[in-house]
C-alpha cells in the first residue's frame, strides 16, 4: 500500500505524456498533410491537390479545373513568382484542424472569366477534419469567405 501513491503519480505522468503526443502526432500529420496540399493548390495542380481533399472539397476542385482557359494556363505558366507559404498556426479541436497561412506571391482569379493576377501577400485558412484516421482538406477561405 506505501506504493500506491507512487504508481497512481506514475499513471498520471504516462497520461499525461500519451496526451501531449497525441496533439504532436496531429499537428505533424496535418502540417504534412498542409505543405503537400498548398504545394499543389497554389501552383493550380488540382487534380494532385484532390488527393489530400474531402469528396465535397475534391468536387469545387474539379469546377475550377474545368473553368480554367488556355489564356489561364499560359499566364499561370509564364509567370516568374512561385508561392512562398508559411504555416501561421494551427487550431486543433477534436477530429477538425484549422490552419491560417500567410501566403506570398500567388496567383489568384477573381472570379470565373477574369485572368489570373499576382497577389504578393494573402492570408487564408485551410480547414480539415480527421476522417478515418486520416487529416483531409474540407476547405479553403480567403479574407473573403470570412
Amino acid at each position: 500500500m506505501r506504493n500506491l501513491p507512487i504508481i497512481l503519480l506514475a499513471i498520471c505522468i504516462f497520461c499525461s505524456c500519451s496526451l501531449q503526443n497525441k496533439g504532436s502526432k496531429d499537428e505533424v500529420e496535418i502540417q504534412a498533410v498542409t505543405d503537400s496540399f498548398t504545394t499543389k493548390y497554389y501552383c493550380w495542380q488540382f487534380k494532385d491537390a484532390a488527393s489530400f481533399s474531402s469528396e465535397d472539397f475534391k468536387r469545387q476542385l474539379q469546377f475550377l479545373s474545368s473553368n480554367m482557359s488556355r489564356e489561364d494556363v499560359e499566364i499561370l505558366k509564364s509567370g516568374t513568382k512561385f508561392p512562398d507559404i508559411e504555416i501561421d498556426d494551427i487550431s486543433i479541436s477534436d477530429d477538425e484542424a484549422t490552419v491560417k497561412l500567410q501566403l506570398h506571391d500567388i496567383y489568384v482569379i477573381d472570379s470565373i472569366g477574369s485572368l489570373p493576377h499576382l497577389q504578393e501577400e494573402a492570408t487564408h485558412q485551410l480547414l480539415l477534419k480527421k476522417e478515418n484516421g486520416k487529416w483531409i482538406v474540407t476547405n479553403v477561405r480567403t479574407k473573403e469567405d470570412r
